[in-house]
């Protein structure tokens, strides 16, 4: 049976880049980050979409994230999960569901994913 996944994500991120265009902005960022139950390191990817034009905003933005867990052998493809959702403007806080991963994750494909900004901690689900 899967384990609920809880990453703490290692604060500042490794990259944090903004780039704007004439609809909003494009975030991107790469974090390392720690599972907690097993110690295992991860890096995270994520590109976030911000709409915002004139007087036209939304309170969330477009969220994709990839965790990459440590590949079985150098040079090998990553064990990866992808998570889909919004990411909150006032608080940073995101949630959301896992819509892809690789066969050693593909059980937590449907399954919810929430962030605490607060904490630092990226929870994953597995499908119920």
């Amino acid at each position: 049976m899967a384990t609920t996944l809880k990453f703490k994500l290692q604060l500042p991120p490794v990259l944090n880049e903004e780039v704007k265009d004439k609809g909003g902005n494009w975030q991107y960022v790469g974090a390392n980050a720690v599972e907690q139950s097993s110690g295992t390191a991860v890096q995270l990817v994520a590109m976030k979409r911000d709409n915002s034009v004139g007087k036209v905003s939304f309170p969330a933005s477009m969220l994709t994230a990839t965790i990459l867990f440590p590949p079985p052998k150098a040079g090998a493809v990553p064990p990866n999960l992808t998570i889909q959702g919004v990411h909150d403007l006032k608080s940073n806080d995101e949630t959301g569901s896992v819509s892809s991963a690789s066969s050693e994750y593909a059980h937590y494909i449907g399954g919810k994913f929430s962030f605490d900004a607060a904490e630092g901690v990226l929870t994953v689900f597995p499908r119920s």
